[in-house]
């Protein structure tokens, strides 16, 4: 064994994508022990990654307040000489852990930022917010071991202070896409689907709009943020159009990604997406799935360069519907955009390639 991981997360899953299939697996793989602490789950799989639940208030401020002390209590029960956590909530237990072990903080989103769209807190108030957790962000991941980064703007500001940053970008598995067939357009459902998490800010209702009067299904596969948007959506203009079948596992995905003639990933112009790193973006496009994507000056680049889909405004629903109805009306050109999006995650953007990049960062040593 080349050490005892502690993987720590306290709002994600514990089959995360990103937490599980690829890092937990890469590592156990590469001859790691790997313990995942989370929130839902007690067992051990397939490949011997045991998980250990973590019980956590339902309430979210408690929660928050909470996972720190409960999730570095846990942790060090494991006596892993790794910390590798993924929530900023667990800021503080990955400082006090990094007493004991090697801590790393897995950083998904440009927090700050993310902070200032939320829709709870004031805007003057999530301004003050946003700052004091950066400060916080870069107090501690000073003193970390390491820090992955999700995204080119999370590193460039954390490898500031973290001489020991790495950027490990959510890219797909090629290995979950091996036969996503039938690849003919005309042999597809007449549907667009989205997969991923559903929120106002990632476009739900405009996706709706765009649907609605046309005979394109929108299947949807993802948790909605809360019953009152699940609510809300259901009372819209389009939702007869709609297939949705809630959260699914990755062959559940796959399946999905079958059945559709192109794939939506239309979220809102805020400061958190318009330099992220969407994962739903190239699974479609490992899936041989045409995009339909916001026209973000950093997306725009990605979809170009590939030449696999098309970029629109997310706010304007009728751009959506005029891209999903060329890409429907010409087959040939959706097939090539598909094969064209496969070639760039082969060469580029696939897991395979950042999971090296992950046992780097678990080698090396920090500068200084």
């Amino acid at each position: 064994m080349n050490g005892h991981v502690c993987i720590m997360t306290s709002v994600h899953r514990h089959d995360d994508v990103r937490i599980y299939h690829k890092e937990a697996k890469a590592l156990r793989e590469k001859g790691f022990d790997v313990t995942i602490l989370c929130p839902d789950y007690e067992g051990t799989d397939e490949n011997g990654i045991r998980f250990v639940r973590v019980l956590l208030p339902k309430q979210r401020m408690r929660r928050i307040l909470t996972a720190s002390g409960r999730f570095y209590r846990a942790a060090k029960r494991t006596g892993a000489q790794w910390f590798h956590f993924h929530d900023p909530e667990l800021l503080g237990a990955g400082k006090r852990l990094s007493r004991f072990g090697r801590a790393i903080y897995d950083v998904h989103e440009d927090v700050p930022r993310q902070i200032l769209n939320k829709p709870y807190l004031k805007p003057w108030f999530a301004r003050i917010a946003a700052r004091v957790f950066e400060r916080r962000e870069m107090r501690i991941a000073k003193k970390l071991y390491g820090v992955a980064a999700a995204a080119p703007v999370i590193y460039d500001r954390l490898r500031t202070v973290c001489r020991n940053t790495v950027l490990i970008c959510n890219y797909p598995k090629l290995s979950e896409f091996e036969e996503t067939g039938p690849q003919q357009p005309k042999q597809r459902e007449n549907s667009v689907c989205y997969v991923g998490g559903i929120t106002k800010i990632r476009g739900i209702f405009e996706m709706l709009e765009a649907v609605a009067g046309t005979d394109v299904k929108l299947i949807l596969a993802g948790e909605f943020e809360s019953q009152e948007l699940y609510e809300q959506a259901k009372r819209r203009a389009g939702w007869e159009n709609v297939e949705y079948l809630g959260f699914l596992g990755r062959e559940g995905v796959r399946r999905v990604l079958q059945r559709a003639k192109a794939g939506l990933v239309t979220l809102h112009p805020v400061p958190q997406y318009l330099t992220a790193l969407p994962v739903k973006m190239f699974e479609y496009m490992t899936a041989q799935l045409p995009v339909i994507a916001s026209d973000f000056p950093y997306w725009n680049g990605i979809v170009d360069e590939a030449r696999c889909g098309v970029c629109v405004d997310p706010m304007q629903p009728e751009e959506i519907r005029k891209a999903i109805a060329y890409i429907i009306r010409h087959p040939d050109t959706a097939k090539e955009m598909g094969a064209a999006g496969k070639k760039a995650v082969l060469a580029q953007y696939n897991w395979e390639k950042e999971a090296q990049k992950l046992f780097l960062l678990y080698r090396c040593e920090p500068e200084g």
